[in-house]
């Protein structure tokens, strides 16, 4: 068994390598074709070959074969001028070595156009070689004429500007790039000036971008470019003084001044002007509440005046006052301990104490809380009296008797009933009720109120009495 798989191994090898040693000698008359400039002939043979081939080795050289019989071909139509065939060829070989020729072709063809004047015709093949061989040595060159052709005949910046980014930013000091330069350089102030509209218009971060765009590339006079970015910079700088944010405006204003150190002398100026700002601005956070914020603000003029007085006395208010309402917040829960237990006399005191460190409104009505309950007290009768003899000037009082006036203009006095204040405890602690009766034969006025006598409130009980608060 072992001797018959051996025979068909043998078998399989002998015809193997006889089917080798045939696509080698058709490779090889290949050749002989190639070497004897019969190129059609020969490309004829190694299609056929390549198509049938067992040996991908063999397919391989082959290929290479055909793709020199290709370039040999367009070389010779080259040399004719037949250049639609010189293309053709070129195309067909697909080889590295026959892209690149095409792109000199390409190259020279633009070249001849350019100086017959068919200046659309040369853009064409530049572009054609930019699309088709992106990867051929002689894209600088491309570059730079398209470049040429985008200042010279179209007035083209934008389009110049993109291939010069595209010739710097992959062939940089190419000495193509290099002449590129005196083009573009024609433009950039041109670009400058329109970074400068758009500073001046208030688009800060396109006239930032165009100019950083430009910063990039060795076209620009760097003094002006860097003046016109610190000028960026201090004109947002100085809308955010304007908008009371002056940490930012510091900021811009530092990096306005490290782009362009010229400026020194004004930006310090106008920073150490910011100083008294940022007091004011800490003032008003000061009494906003915000004592943070404050306090940011006025160590900022630190950075700008190391210790300044007015803002080392403004820092320390802020941690007096903040202390302050630390003592009063407790001062205030003693304050309600002393109330809840019945020591009023002392929780007033406190309360007084809190308000005194702390103006906050809650301090004030607890403390006045407390002492219109120990008036109560006292004599609730008597301090609910007062409380309508007080109220907004006495102004119950006035009315009513100009009410009783008018009455007595239609009435005889004896023919009015006149009871005075009627006080009487209330539903709820601390309440009392007041009325007041006119009566005449044919007109009734009764007027009744509800007095709490913890906040001093009023509030009208019917509509006659309603009416004679408004």
């Amino acid at each position: 068994m072992f001797t018959r798989y051996r025979l068909i191994f043998l078998l399989l090898l002998s015809s193997l390598l006889l089917l080798t040693g045939c696509e080698i000698n058709r490779l090889k008359s290949a050749d002989d074709l190639y070497q004897k400039h019969l190129y059609a002939t020969a490309i004829q043979e190694l299609d056929d070959l390549i198509a049938n081939a067992e040996n991908r080795a063999i397919a391989t050289k082959a290929e290479i074969l055909r793709s020199n019989s290709y370039i040999a071909l367009a070389e010779a139509a080259v040399e004719k001028k037949n250049w639609p065939l010189a293309i053709r060829f070129f195309k067909l070989s697909n080889s590295d070595a026959a892209n690149f020729r095409l792109a000199e072709i390409y190259r020279d063809l633009a070249v001849e156009a350019s100086k017959a004047g068919n200046l659309e015709l040369s853009k064409i093949y530049l572009d054609t070689i930019y699309r088709e061989v992106p990867e051929t040595p002689i894209i600088p060159e491309v570059l730079y004429r398209r470049i040429a052709y985008y200042v010279d005949v179209k007035a083209d910046n934008e389009a110049a500007w993109a291939d010069y980014m595209q010739l710097y930013d992959n062939y940089p000091n190419n000495p193509y790039e290099v002449l590129a330069r005196n083009y573009v350089m024609r433009f950039i102030p041109g670009k400058l000036d329109y970074a400068a509209i758009l500073n001046e218009q208030g688009y800060y971060t396109d006239a930032l971008k165009e100019l950083f765009e430009i910063s990039k590339y060795p076209v620009v006079d760097m003094d002006r470019l860097n003046k016109q970015i610190s000028d960026v910079y201090e004109r947002q700088a100085e809308e955010l003084i304007n908008e009371q944010d002056y940490v930012e405006a510091d900021r811009l204003f530092r990096i306005a001044l490290q782009y362009y150190p010229q400026k020194k002398d004004s930006i310090t100026n106008r920073l150490e002007s910011i100083t008294n700002l940022f007091i004011q601005k800490g003032n008003s956070l000061l009494e906003a509440g915000d004592y943070e914020a404050a306090l940011i603000h006025y160590r900022k003029t630190f950075d700008i005046i190391p210790d300044y007085p007015p803002a080392v006395e403004a820092i320390k208010r802020v941690y007096t006052i903040q202390e302050n309402i630390r003592k009063a917040g407790e001062l205030f829960s003693q304050a309600e301990r002393l109330e809840a237990t019945g020591k009023l006399n002392e929780a007033l005191q406190t309360y007084n104490a809190a308000y005194a460190l702390d103006p906050k409104p809650e301090y004030k009505q607890k403390a006045a809380i407390v002492q219109n309950i120990m008036e109560a007290n006292k004599n609730p009768s008597a301090f609910a009296r007062r409380i309508l003899n007080e109220y907004r000037g006495g102004i119950l009082n006035t009315r009513i008797q100009n009410q009783k006036k008018e009455l007595l203009k239609r009435y005889k006095e004896n023919e009015i009933q006149d009871s005075g204040w009627k006080l009487m405890l209330s539903t709820g602690q601390y309440k009392y009720e007041a009325r007041y009766d006119l009566l005449t034969p044919n007109e009734t006025y009764l007027y009744v109120w509800q007095i709490n006598l913890r906040d001093r409130s009023i509030v009208p009980l019917n509509k006659l009495s309603e009416a004679l608060m408004q």
